[in-house]
């Protein structure tokens, strides 16, 4: 149900027949507007949908959720418990954005739900644990129930899982987004092994040959932090309010536990502040390193919104984590970048994916006196201050899922969640290594039978 083979809006629909079907994931387009950014559910309706799964709550991956969820009125939805506490607020933050986004780009259709919507869908929500069976009314599989379920921790954010499908004996894994690395404070994915008939795989970092070990990468960022504040500037780390935040508020305070960085007033979002108090909240009941580590309480950070960012000039020696992570219009990082542009002093430095089409990514290519578009209504400001790309992604690298999939061996292999050089890099490396499997790359808006 996904509209075209890309980072986009993730949705599938898997087909078992008269055992029914189930919907993988529900997300949003991250750069198209209105209904051009959800999932196509046509294919869906009519059909006998057993449940809806979610992977985890970015949103690209959840953002949909409320429409999957209206056209199919009574069937439950099913994720971890992190991703129980973290897509509500996500969500309702998603009908700000877009009752905002209606007002100021003439948006008709927006908002596709609103607070009150999502106060009742809540109520279909079921929280499952890690590597448990369960059957679609409950733990515990059934003798007798074709069709069960169980999740794998994913090591990409809080709550993030695989799905492990078991149908008459054949498993069917889908991994939504992966990480075989162990980060600050997530541990690395813990995925099933043993005999996978079909596996459903993202591509992400596809396109993105292993480059250095996550240690080094810090070490430098680290670097160019001190050398920042040491000349007098301040320090802008667009930053996703979910995920991104929460490691590098950990990060931080591990860092000043060695006598780095210094303690320096740090500066983080709204909606940042939430997803880090669920952290905390969940610390000693999830997946994770430092479990004692409280985030809001070690780390101080305080909050920077929209009223306070309008009037407000960086300080030196100010550590900022604002959302969003690609700068987009009329978020708190792109309106405060905007202040950190002509000042050499200042750094501006990335830690996640940048789409070469968003602020961020015509930021980043944009050499050091040129001039930069960062908000239409704002037009060229030149780009004086040091701006610099730090790859601390949360996907897996391509070796690692490469190595994955040659582990497991399926017969089939779907490859999702990738751009179109990503998809082709898996398809050749699979192809050539172990010819015998079926790669298969799902068409979208088209039916695949395996």
């Amino acid at each position: 149900m996904t509209r075209s083979n890309e980072i986009g809006a993730n949705s599938y629909l898997a087909d078992f027949g008269d055992d029914g079907c189930v919907i993988l994931d529900a997300g949003m387009h991250p750069r198209l507007d209105g209904n051009r950014g959800t999932p196509n559910f046509a294919p869906s309706r009519g059909k006998n949908i057993k449940g809806i799964f979610l992977t985890h709550s970015h949103h690209d991956h959840v953002g949909a959720l409320p429409l999957a969820m209206r056209e199919h009125s009574d069937v439950p939805v099913f994720m971890s418990e992190g991703s129980y506490f973290l897509a509500d607020p996500l969500l309702h933050n998603s009908v700000e954005v877009m009752i905002k986004q209606r007002d100021e780009y003439n948006i008709p259709e927006y908002p596709l739900f609103t607070h009150g919507e999502l106060a009742q869908l809540v109520q279909r929500w079921r929280s499952c644990g890690l590597e448990k069976p369960y059957s679609f009314h409950g733990q515990a599989k059934p003798k007798n129930d074709p069709l069960t379920f169980a999740f794998y921790d994913a090591g990409h954010i809080l709550g993030s899982v695989g799905v492990l499908l078991n149908h008459r004996g054949r498993r069917i894994f889908y991994t939504g987004d992966i990480n075989f690395t162990d980060q600050t404070l997530m541990k690395a994915a813990s995925f099933p092994t043993e005999k996978i008939d079909v596996l459903i795989t993202e591509t992400t970092k596809g396109a993105s040959p292993k480059k250095e070990d996550r240690s080094v990468v810090i070490e430098k960022l680290v670097k160019e932090i001190e050398e920042t504040f040491e000349n007098g500037g301040s320090v802008l780390i667009p930053i996703f309010a979910m995920g991104k935040t929460q490691e590098f508020l950990a990060e931080v305070y591990l860092q000043l536990q060695k006598g780095r960085i210094g303690k320096r007033p740090i500066f983080i979002g709204g909606l940042g502040k939430n997803f880090s108090a669920i952290y905390d909240k969940l610390a000693k009941r999830s997946t994770r390193f430092h479990p004692d580590l409280k985030l809001l309480n070690h780390g101080m950070p305080e909050v920077m919104d929209g009223k306070r960012v309008r009037n407000f000039k960086p300080r030196k020696g100010d550590l900022y984590l604002i959302s969003s992570g690609m700068m987009t219009e009329k978020t708190l990082s792109n309106t405060l970048g905007q202040k950190f542009l002509e000042n050499e002093k200042n750094s501006i430095f990335f830690v996640g994916y940048c789409d070469t089409e968003s602020p961020a990514g015509r930021l980043l290519a944009t050499p050091k006196g040129d001039y930069v578009v960062l908000e239409s209504l704002a037009g060229e400001q030149q780009v004086n201050c040091k701006v610099k790309h730090f790859d601390l992604t949360s996907h897996a690298l391509r070796e690692d899922i490469l190595d994955y999939i040659l582990r497991v061996n399926p017969r089939v292999c779907m490859l999702v969640h990738g751009d179109p050089e990503a998809l082709a890099w898996f398809k050749g490396q699979i192809n050539t290594l172990r010819p015998e499997i079926q790669v298969v790359i799902p068409p979208a808006g088209e039916t695949i039978e395996v």
